[in-house]
Protein backbone atom coordinates (compact mmCIF):
# COMPACT_ATOMS: atom_id res chain seq x y z
CA UNK A 1 0.00 0.00 0.00
CA UNK A 2 1.42 2.92 -1.44
CA UNK A 3 3.44 4.42 1.73
CA UNK A 4 3.50 3.39 5.20
CA UNK A 5 3.70 7.21 5.83
CA UNK A 6 5.58 6.66 9.27
CA UNK A 7 7.44 3.31 8.50
CA UNK A 8 8.50 1.51 11.65
CA UNK A 9 11.63 0.13 11.56
CA UNK A 10 11.11 -1.95 14.26
CA UNK A 11 9.61 -5.24 15.56
CA UNK A 12 5.20 -5.31 14.74
CA UNK A 13 3.27 -5.99 17.30
CA UNK A 14 1.77 -9.00 17.64
CA UNK A 15 -2.32 -9.86 16.88
CA UNK A 16 -4.51 -9.64 20.32
CA UNK A 17 -5.52 -13.06 21.51
CA UNK A 18 -9.06 -13.82 20.82
CA UNK A 19 -10.64 -13.10 24.18
CA UNK A 20 -9.32 -9.55 23.95
CA UNK A 21 -10.55 -9.22 20.32
CA UNK A 22 -13.89 -9.83 21.36
CA UNK A 23 -13.90 -7.06 23.97
CA UNK A 24 -12.25 -4.39 21.52
CA UNK A 25 -14.66 -1.63 20.89
CA UNK A 26 -15.67 -1.03 17.33
CA UNK A 27 -13.36 1.79 15.34
CA UNK A 28 -17.05 3.39 14.74
CA UNK A 29 -17.35 3.54 18.32
CA UNK A 30 -14.05 4.31 19.65
CA UNK A 31 -13.98 7.51 16.38
CA UNK A 32 -17.49 8.45 16.43
CA UNK A 33 -16.88 12.13 15.00
CA UNK A 34 -16.96 12.20 11.65
CA UNK A 35 -16.39 15.29 9.36
CA UNK A 36 -16.26 15.59 5.44
CA UNK A 37 -13.52 18.19 4.25
CA UNK A 38 -13.79 18.34 1.00
CA UNK A 39 -14.39 15.42 -1.51
CA UNK A 40 -11.15 13.74 -1.45
CA UNK A 41 -10.73 14.28 2.97
CA UNK A 42 -13.22 13.38 5.62
CA UNK A 43 -11.92 12.65 9.40
CA UNK A 44 -13.04 10.55 11.85
CA UNK A 45 -11.95 10.80 15.48
CA UNK A 46 -11.95 9.99 19.00
CA UNK A 47 -11.94 13.58 21.09
CA UNK A 48 -11.17 16.35 17.63
CA UNK A 49 -13.77 19.18 18.46
CA UNK A 50 -15.13 21.41 15.51
CA UNK A 51 -12.20 24.03 15.75
CA UNK A 52 -9.80 21.43 15.77
CA UNK A 53 -11.23 20.26 12.87
CA UNK A 54 -11.98 23.17 10.85
CA UNK A 55 -8.10 23.75 11.09
CA UNK A 56 -7.19 20.30 9.87
CA UNK A 57 -9.83 20.67 7.20
CA UNK A 58 -8.11 23.97 6.10
CA UNK A 59 -4.39 22.88 6.61
CA UNK A 60 -5.12 19.50 4.61
CA UNK A 61 -6.80 21.97 1.94
CA UNK A 62 -3.63 24.46 1.87
CA UNK A 63 -1.41 21.47 1.77
CA UNK A 64 -3.69 19.54 -1.33
CA UNK A 65 -3.76 23.17 -3.19
CA UNK A 66 -0.02 23.78 -3.11
CA UNK A 67 0.77 19.75 -4.74
CA UNK A 68 -1.89 20.50 -7.18
CA UNK A 69 0.48 24.08 -7.43
CA UNK A 70 3.50 21.85 -8.17
CA UNK A 71 2.89 19.01 -10.41
CA UNK A 72 -0.21 20.45 -12.07
CA UNK A 73 -0.87 22.73 -14.78
CA UNK A 74 -2.29 26.19 -14.51
CA UNK A 75 -2.83 25.02 -10.83
CA UNK A 76 -5.10 22.62 -11.65
CA UNK A 77 -4.96 18.45 -10.47
CA UNK A 78 -2.46 16.67 -11.78
CA UNK A 79 -4.07 13.30 -13.57
CA UNK A 80 -4.42 10.57 -11.22
CA UNK A 81 -2.09 7.44 -12.36
CA UNK A 82 -4.03 4.75 -14.41
CA UNK A 83 -5.99 2.62 -12.03
CA UNK A 84 -5.71 4.33 -8.90
CA UNK A 85 -9.54 4.49 -7.33
CA UNK A 86 -8.58 6.10 -4.21
CA UNK A 87 -10.62 9.04 -4.77
CA UNK A 88 -10.39 10.23 -1.47
CA UNK A 89 -8.63 9.85 2.44
CA UNK A 90 -9.99 9.32 5.77
CA UNK A 91 -7.97 10.77 8.44
CA UNK A 92 -8.72 8.32 12.13
CA UNK A 93 -7.71 10.27 14.66
CA UNK A 94 -6.65 8.59 18.12
CA UNK A 95 -7.50 11.27 21.58
CA UNK A 96 -3.90 10.05 22.32
CA UNK A 97 -0.81 7.82 21.86
CA UNK A 98 -2.09 5.22 24.77
CA UNK A 99 -5.34 5.12 22.73
CA UNK A 100 -3.68 4.66 19.35
CA UNK A 101 -1.43 1.74 20.51
CA UNK A 102 -4.88 0.29 22.33
CA UNK A 103 -7.24 0.50 19.72
CA UNK A 104 -5.52 0.86 16.10
CA UNK A 105 -3.81 -2.11 15.72
CA UNK A 106 -7.06 -3.80 15.86
CA UNK A 107 -8.85 -1.66 14.10
CA UNK A 108 -6.78 -1.89 11.15
CA UNK A 109 -4.31 -4.91 11.53
CA UNK A 110 -1.40 -2.42 12.03
CA UNK A 111 1.88 -2.39 13.83
CA UNK A 112 1.15 0.30 16.55
CA UNK A 113 4.94 0.85 16.98
CA UNK A 114 5.53 4.42 14.97
CA UNK A 115 4.12 7.64 14.67
CA UNK A 116 1.00 6.67 12.57
CA UNK A 117 0.97 5.13 9.25
CA UNK A 118 -0.52 5.89 6.03
CA UNK A 119 -2.22 2.52 4.49
CA UNK A 120 -2.82 2.59 0.52
CA UNK A 121 -4.80 -0.25 0.35
CA UNK A 122 -5.08 -1.73 -3.00
CA UNK A 123 -5.70 1.28 -5.25
CA UNK A 124 -6.54 -0.93 -8.12
CA UNK A 125 -9.58 -2.32 -6.63
CA UNK A 126 -13.14 0.09 -6.67
CA UNK A 127 -14.51 0.81 -3.50
CA UNK A 128 -10.81 0.92 -2.27
CA UNK A 129 -10.35 3.73 0.49
CA UNK A 130 -6.96 4.41 1.59
CA UNK A 131 -6.47 5.32 5.00
CA UNK A 132 -4.36 7.46 7.19
CA UNK A 133 -4.06 6.83 11.51
CA UNK A 134 -2.81 8.56 13.73
CA UNK A 135 -3.06 10.20 17.13
CA UNK A 136 -3.22 13.91 18.83
CA UNK A 137 -0.16 15.03 20.81
CA UNK A 138 -0.39 16.58 24.14
CA UNK A 139 -0.87 19.87 22.54
CA UNK A 140 -4.10 18.32 20.77
CA UNK A 141 -2.04 18.46 17.61
CA UNK A 142 -2.57 15.46 15.41
CA UNK A 143 1.39 13.46 14.87
CA UNK A 144 2.48 13.60 11.31
CA UNK A 145 -0.39 15.06 9.68
CA UNK A 146 0.56 17.26 6.61
CA UNK A 147 3.28 14.55 5.97
CA UNK A 148 0.53 11.59 5.51
CA UNK A 149 -1.42 13.36 3.85
CA UNK A 150 1.17 14.01 1.37
CA UNK A 151 1.99 9.78 0.82
CA UNK A 152 -1.98 9.78 -0.33
CA UNK A 153 -1.26 12.98 -2.78
CA UNK A 154 1.99 11.78 -3.94
CA UNK A 155 0.73 7.62 -4.18
CA UNK A 156 -2.59 8.66 -6.56
CA UNK A 157 -0.59 11.45 -8.81
CA UNK A 158 3.24 10.22 -9.10
CA UNK A 159 3.73 6.62 -8.28
CA UNK A 160 1.91 3.57 -10.00
CA UNK A 161 0.75 1.12 -7.97
CA UNK A 162 0.67 0.28 -4.16
CA UNK A 163 3.47 0.07 -1.89
CA UNK A 164 4.13 -3.40 -2.58
CA UNK A 165 4.72 -2.29 -6.30
CA UNK A 166 6.94 0.68 -5.52
CA UNK A 167 10.81 0.43 -4.89
CA UNK A 168 12.00 -0.48 -1.18
CA UNK A 169 13.05 -2.89 0.70
CA UNK A 170 10.45 -3.44 3.60
CA UNK A 171 8.64 -6.49 4.28
CA UNK A 172 7.41 -5.41 6.90
CA UNK A 173 3.04 -5.46 8.75
CA UNK A 174 1.19 -4.73 7.34
CA UNK A 175 1.47 -5.31 3.56
CA UNK A 176 4.27 -8.09 3.85
CA UNK A 177 4.96 -7.55 0.48
CA UNK A 178 5.86 -11.07 -1.11
CA UNK A 179 7.27 -10.13 -3.99
CA UNK A 180 11.58 -10.11 -4.08
CA UNK A 181 13.37 -7.51 -2.72
CA UNK A 182 14.15 -5.56 -5.78
CA UNK A 183 17.77 -3.58 -6.01
CA UNK A 184 18.34 -0.46 -5.53
CA UNK A 185 18.23 2.40 -6.21
CA UNK A 186 14.86 2.91 -4.38
CA UNK A 187 12.57 5.80 -4.08
CA UNK A 188 12.77 5.81 -0.67
CA UNK A 189 14.72 9.11 -0.68
CA UNK A 190 12.06 10.62 -2.80
CA UNK A 191 8.34 9.04 -1.09
CA UNK A 192 9.52 10.40 2.28
CA UNK A 193 11.86 13.59 1.15
CA UNK A 194 8.59 15.18 -0.97
CA UNK A 195 6.66 14.29 1.74
CA UNK A 196 9.06 16.35 4.59
CA UNK A 197 9.62 19.24 2.02
CA UNK A 198 5.74 20.04 0.46
CA UNK A 199 4.71 19.47 4.32
CA UNK A 200 7.56 22.30 5.38
CA UNK A 201 6.41 25.04 2.53
CA UNK A 202 8.61 27.86 4.49
CA UNK A 203 11.83 25.92 5.27
CA UNK A 204 13.25 23.50 7.26
CA UNK A 205 14.93 24.86 10.44
CA UNK A 206 15.49 21.04 12.12
CA UNK A 207 17.53 20.70 9.00
CA UNK A 208 19.80 23.52 9.52
CA UNK A 209 22.60 22.40 11.69
CA UNK A 210 22.41 18.83 9.35
CA UNK A 211 22.42 20.40 6.15
CA UNK A 212 26.23 21.45 7.06
CA UNK A 213 27.28 18.44 7.66
CA UNK A 214 29.14 16.18 5.18
CA UNK A 215 27.54 12.64 6.42
CA UNK A 216 26.35 11.90 2.79
CA UNK A 217 26.77 12.39 -1.15
CA UNK A 218 23.37 13.21 -2.81
CA UNK A 219 24.65 9.94 -4.94
CA UNK A 220 24.27 7.81 -1.54
CA UNK A 221 21.30 9.10 -0.79
CA UNK A 222 19.21 7.83 -4.30
CA UNK A 223 20.25 4.01 -2.46
CA UNK A 224 18.19 5.08 0.79
CA UNK A 225 16.17 2.15 1.70
CA UNK A 226 13.68 1.38 5.08
CA UNK A 227 15.82 -1.52 6.15
CA UNK A 228 19.06 -1.32 4.45
CA UNK A 229 20.96 2.36 4.09
CA UNK A 230 18.66 3.37 6.95
CA UNK A 231 18.07 5.79 9.90
CA UNK A 232 15.16 8.25 10.79
CA UNK A 233 17.92 10.97 10.10
CA UNK A 234 18.75 9.39 6.46
CA UNK A 235 15.29 8.79 5.62
CA UNK A 236 13.45 11.73 6.68
CA UNK A 237 15.57 14.71 6.93
CA UNK A 238 18.67 13.84 4.31
CA UNK A 239 15.37 12.89 2.25
CA UNK A 240 13.77 16.02 2.59
CA UNK A 241 17.46 17.82 1.98
CA UNK A 242 17.69 15.71 -1.51
CA UNK A 243 14.50 16.49 -2.60
CA UNK A 244 14.04 19.65 -2.31
CA UNK A 245 17.74 20.16 -3.73
CA UNK A 246 16.53 18.22 -7.05
CA UNK A 247 12.91 20.00 -7.27
CA UNK A 248 14.65 23.77 -7.15
CA UNK A 249 18.04 23.05 -8.97
CA UNK A 250 17.03 19.97 -11.30
CA UNK A 251 13.22 20.19 -12.15
CA UNK A 252 13.96 19.19 -15.40
CA UNK A 253 15.16 16.00 -14.38
CA UNK A 254 12.43 15.38 -12.10
CA UNK A 255 10.03 15.48 -14.62
CA UNK A 256 12.06 12.95 -16.59
CA UNK A 257 11.62 11.00 -13.42
CA UNK A 258 7.75 11.12 -12.65
CA UNK A 259 6.97 9.74 -16.83
CA UNK A 260 8.47 6.70 -15.65
CA UNK A 261 7.56 6.46 -12.65
CA UNK A 262 3.66 7.55 -13.12
CA UNK A 263 3.60 4.75 -15.60
CA UNK A 264 4.94 2.06 -13.54
CA UNK A 265 8.05 1.54 -15.34
CA UNK A 266 10.09 1.54 -11.91
CA UNK A 267 13.32 -0.31 -14.27
CA UNK A 268 13.58 2.72 -16.27
CA UNK A 269 13.40 5.08 -13.46
CA UNK A 270 16.39 3.13 -11.92
CA UNK A 271 18.38 3.37 -15.02
CA UNK A 272 17.41 7.02 -14.66
CA UNK A 273 18.55 7.37 -11.49
CA UNK A 274 22.15 4.69 -12.34
CA UNK A 275 22.98 7.58 -15.18
CA UNK A 276 22.91 10.52 -12.62
CA UNK A 277 25.19 8.45 -10.68
CA UNK A 278 27.87 11.48 -8.76
CA UNK A 279 27.38 14.04 -11.24
CA UNK A 280 25.46 16.18 -8.59
CA UNK A 281 27.70 15.50 -5.58
CA UNK A 282 29.65 18.60 -5.62
CA UNK A 283 26.89 21.25 -6.65
CA UNK A 284 24.56 19.50 -3.98
CA UNK A 285 27.43 19.66 -1.35
CA UNK A 286 27.96 23.50 -1.99
CA UNK A 287 24.29 24.45 -2.18
CA UNK A 288 24.09 22.53 1.17
CA UNK A 289 26.47 24.38 3.37
CA UNK A 290 25.50 28.30 1.59
CA UNK A 291 21.60 26.65 2.70
CA UNK A 292 19.25 29.17 4.42
CA UNK A 293 16.48 27.65 6.37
Amino acid sequence: MIALLFLSLSAFNPPLPDSAQANTASTEQILPHVRQCSPSLSLRSQALNSEQENAICSQLGQIEAHFFKVFGQSNQAPNPVAHDHNQSLRANIYKDKQSFMHYAGEHFHMPTNNGGMYLEGAPDQAGNQAEFIAYQRDNGEVHNLGHEYLHYLDGRYNLYGDFCANLHDSHAPPENCPRPEPEPPYLVWWTEGIAEYLSHPNGHPATQNLAQQNTYRLSELFYTGYEKNNDSTRIYSWGYLATRFMMEKHRDAIEQMLVFTRVGDYPRYQALVRSWDKKWDVEFELWRVSLSL
